[in-house]
């Protein structure tokens, strides 16, 4: 089975699915992921917090501790990656030489414009595929006046600790997300997750559509 995770930001996928990508690819499945920013910012005061070299360099890094070796990274603007055409036609190339299974990526209702513009860009592109998923934003991301709808959950606790690990390689990340709040939060929510159904650990995702197969390869 061949996954593709598309993401606005490097980050993004750590956070809301690298439990479940790390988990397919030791199941033997292929993950792509793309990435359309470099990801580098700066503050209101246009002071640059994290450059584009070292969000690429720890982005990269964390992907890999995954377990992603196929990673493409665009070159948008990291704030304003909007609903529009050619980020449309970015992600349908992608899509169309990859030819992916199952597409993750944002949920549509999150509260970053460029999450929002991501998510409404993949669904365009991925109009012909018949099974898209979206994974959980997380504060101050889903703070939205549309929930998330936690509808599909997948047991990671075999892969928690890789998902972790993944985020600590962003340290250029991880002061200004709260340090090790931040890292309590995300493992937090996945024990929240995981809970829900009566495992350890877990990442939920919402169905925006799904193709219901009887291969028994076609499982996570």
């Amino acid at each position: 089975m061949k996954i593709l995770a598309v993401g606005a930001h490097l980050d993004d996928i750590e956070i809301a699915c690298g439990g479940t990508l790390a988990k397919a690819i030791q199941s033997g499945h292929q993950v792509k992921v793309l990435i359309m920013s470099k990801s580098g910012y700066t503050n209101i005061s246009g002071k640059v917090q994290r450059s584009d070299d070292i969000a690429v360099q720890e982005g990269t890094k964390a992907l890999q501790t995954l377990g992603v070796q196929d990673i493409e990274i665009l070159d948008f603007p990291t704030k304003d990656i909007p609903f529009r055409s050619d980020i449309v036609n970015a992600i349908d190339v992608c899509i169309s030489e990859y030819q992916p299974d199952i597409v993750f990526t944002h949920h549509p209702f999150d509260t970053h414009q460029a999450h929002v513009g991501v998510s409404n860009s993949t669904i365009a592109a991925a109009r012909r595929k018949n099974t898209v998923f979206f994974y959980e934003p997380i504060t101050p991301s889903g703070r939205s006046y549309v929930a998330f709808r936690p509808q599909l959950y997948v047991d990671i606790e075999s892969t928690i600790d890789l998902k972790i690990a993944s985020l600590r390689e962003h340290k250029s990340e991880y002061n200004k997300f709260g340090a090790e709040d931040w890292i309590v939060g995300v493992h937090s929510r996945c024990g929240f997750r995981g809970y829900e159904i009566g495992k350890k650990y877990a990442e939920a995702f919402e169905i925006l559509r799904e193709e219901m197969s009887f291969d028994s390869n076609f499982s996570l």
